[in-house]
Parts: structure tokens; sequence; C-alpha cells
């Protein structure tokens, strides 16, 4: 009989007539467990003697089976409860300290060399955002199925193996992660990597201004004015970048009768052999550069050209600016309406997260990014929301770009982008059309 049924657990499992089965706190799997069904099976079909033995001792064959199909699942399914404790611990402490005891010296990852293993999974501990939970979905001999939750990646499911000692020898998720991001690389290669001013900005070149954040720090950025009367834009830039991140785009925004103000925020850097000016200053004066410390800045500059031109601005995010724009948007009413360039749960750990929160947004929006990550945007940033008329998510028919590179001069596909910007300011300033 069990023979039987172990042949028949291996014809469900390769045509997938039913889901796996799991059993003991989903531990032990009968889909994979079919060969020690068979064994036990066959030891009791080629056992005679033994069986006739314990019926002697008044012990029945469905008792030793009984018996042994709940020892089964001990022997098959490893306990790995230690080793992803300690894995997960790791995170927390973002430190490799406390899973070094089990890491087998053959771990690598992806196509990097046995050398490089320590050094990884330093980084990985590191600099991945926090994990929330970690938990062991199934496991067999040498393998433990495993379920992440991060913030801002959300749910992960991958494998960790084992050696004969719990020792891991492999880590899926490090793997793909890897993988993903030497595909970024090879992407982004082949991209435009800096905006490239031609004679469209020596026509509407721009003026150097300063104004105050609310904490006392002096924000700089370029004013683009064409007309005391024109509406404004304000663009903010993406981490580690400066004002130059606007340096083909600006110009292109007045040519369409547009002002727009792009600023220097103190979370920011040195971009295409530009200082960003308001991040040297604060660094110098010891004020914090975080992303959510640049929220001040933008802030200020809403209301410095609320003022200046006694009217609404329309406020422009790139990447997590574009995520502080939809903070900003909840309490600054001197705004109409939002453009954003790849917004994330960047700042869930800070500020909480975003999910929900435009729910209470009615002024116009688009908000675009790459088709990858327009799934997190779509599950989290727009879970539960019903876009208006003026609303929009764009999600491009290629691969896309990340942040607003993807509108630079020469950028392919960038046309495709800019289709929708000019889209949603016919919406925000109908009279512009």
């Amino acid at each position: 009989l069990l023979i039987l049924v172990s042949g028949l657990l291996v014809i469900i499992k390769i045509s997938g007539i039913i889901p796996d089965f799991d059993l003991v706190e989903d531990k032990w799997s009968f889909h994979d467990n079919w060969p020690f069904i068979f064994l036990i099976g066959a030891f009791l079909y080629c056992s005679p003697k033994i069986i006739r033995n314990l019926k002697s001792f008044f012990v029945t064959p469905l008792v030793v089976i009984g018996t042994l199909l709940l020892i089964t699942p001990t022997v098959s399914a490893q306990n790995y409860e230690e080793q992803v404790e300690a894995f997960k611990q790791s995170f927390a402490e973002r430190s490799i300290d406390p899973a070094t005891t089990f890491i087998s010296p053959k771990l690598v990852f992806y196509t990097y060399p046995a050398v490089a293993t320590q050094q990884i999974l330093s980084q990985v501990f590191s600099n991945l955002p926090k994990l929330n939970s970690l938990k062991i979905i199934s496991s067999n001999m040498g393998e433990a199925h495993v379920r992440y939750n991060f913030t801002m990646l959300g749910e992960r499911n991958s494998s960790i193996q084992f050696d004969g000692q719990g020792q891991i020898t492999k880590i899926e998720l490090i793997d793909n992660l890897l993988e993903e991001q030497a595909k970024a690389q090879a992407a982004l290669a082949d991209q435009v990597q800096q905006p490239n001013p031609g004679d469209l900005a020596k026509k509407f070149s721009p003026e150097k201004i300063d104004f105050s954040s609310s904490d006392g720090l002096t924000i700089t950025g370029n004013l683009y004015e064409i007309d005391p009367v024109a509406p404004v834009i304000l663009l903010s830039h993406s981490g580690g970048s400066n004002k130059y991140e606007y340096a083909d785009i600006a110009p292109k925004l007045n040519a369409k009768g547009f002002n727009a103000l792009a600023i220097d925020q103190r979370s920011g850097g040195t971009f295409a052999g530009q200082e960003n000016e308001t991040f040297k200053r604060a660094e110098s004066e010891g004020i914090g550069t975080a992303f959510a410390d640049a929220q001040q800045d933008i802030d200020a500059a809403i209301d410095y050209l609320a003022d200046k031109y006694n009217k609404q601005v329309t406020l422009w995010g790139s990447s997590y600016s574009a995520a502080l724009s939809l903070f900003i948007v909840q309490q600054n009413h001197n705004l109409n309406g939002l453009i954003l360039f790849s917004p994330g749960d960047y700042l869930a750990e800070e500020k909480g997260s975003l999910k929900g929160e435009l729910t209470s947004i009615d002024i116009p929006f688009l908000i675009t990014s790459t088709q990858d990550e327009a799934e997190e945007i779509t599950n989290v940033l727009l879970h539960e929301v019903e876009l208006s008329e003026s609303q929009t998510q764009y999600i491009p028919s290629f691969e896309g770009y990340h942040g607003v590179r993807a509108l630079w001069e020469g950028q392919e596909g960038s046309t495709e982008y800019w289709k929708e910007v000019w889209k949603i300011l016919s919406v925000i300033y109908p009279a512009e059309k």
C-alpha cells in the first residue's frame, strides 16, 4: 500500500494536479518525502518475518506504519531554525557576526569568487532595507524554503541550502539580488549618463538664487524664469545628485511657457562634475543630510515660490524626493499638482510607510517609473487608491528608467515620458494647453 501511495505521490508531483500538502507546521511535505514512504513500504513488504515477530508482541502493522510515518518527518526534514535565526539576527544587527558560525567555506555568490563571500555578506547585511520577518515555509534534507519580508522590497520567497553539518552553502536571495544588480548596471551602461544641455539651454539660462530653510540652512537653486505671471514648477532631485539633474529639462519647460526652480537639497552630492552647494554647506555646519532631512528644503522652496509669484506651485520629484513629495503634499497647501518619477517607500523607517497615503490626495498627479518599479507602486503607494481622471500612473512600454534620467536629451524612449509630462501639465494648467 505504501509503495503504491509513494508512486501516486510522484505522479501527482509531476502533473501538479494538487498543491503540496504540508504537515507539522509547514516543515514536512508529503510530496517531497515520497522516497521515505516508499522505503517504509519496501521494508514492510520484504520483511514478513519481522512483521510476524512484531505481531507476536501484539503490535499490528498499522501501528508500525503509523509510528514510522510520525518518525519520518523528524528524519527527513532537518531543523534549520537555528541557522535561519542567526541569519535573521545578522540582518537585525547589520553585521555578519551572528551568522558566521553557520557559513560554509564553500559558500559563493553568483559569479563572484569565494574570497568575496565575506565582503558580499557584510554589504548585504549592512545595506539591504529593514528585514521585517523571515520564516521557514518548508524544509527538506539540505534545504530550507524561506519567506523574507523587507521594507521597500516586499516579500520574496527563496531557498537556503546546507551541507551535512548544517552549514550554509547557498543563499538564493543574495544570488538573485546580485544578478539583478548586474543586469541593472549593464542596462545603465547603455543609457545616457547625464543631462545634455544644448542650444535651448543657452536660450533659457538660469539665475542662481539662495533662500533659507526652516532651520536656517541656506538653500541654493537655479531659477529659470521666463515671465512672472507664468505657471511655476519646483524641480527636486534624486539621491546623491543636485540641481544639474534638470539642466536640459528646465529649458524645455521654459520653452513651453513654465517658470522652473531646480534646487540643491541637503541630501545629495556631486553629480556630472557639479557640486551640490546645499549639501556641502550642511556638511560644513554639521547638519544632517539624510533623505528625510531634505523635506524642510523642499517645503521652504515651495513657500519661497508661492510668495514670490503669489500662486500655487507644481512639485516635481525624482526618486527619494518624489517619495518626500507625498509626505509634503499632506501638509503644504501651496501645491496644485505633483509629477513624481520613481517614488518608493524609501522613508518607511524614518517616516512610516506611504501605503494608503495617496487616498487623501485630491490634486492632479502623474506617477511614473520603470516597469519593474511599477509593481511596487501599484501594490504599496496606490494600494486601495481610486485614481481620478486627473491622476495617472504611467508605466512605460519598455523597461524604462529610474528617476528623471528618463527625460534627458538623447535618452532612448524619452519622448514617451515627455508625452505624459505634457499631458499632466495640461490637466494642472488647462489654460496653458
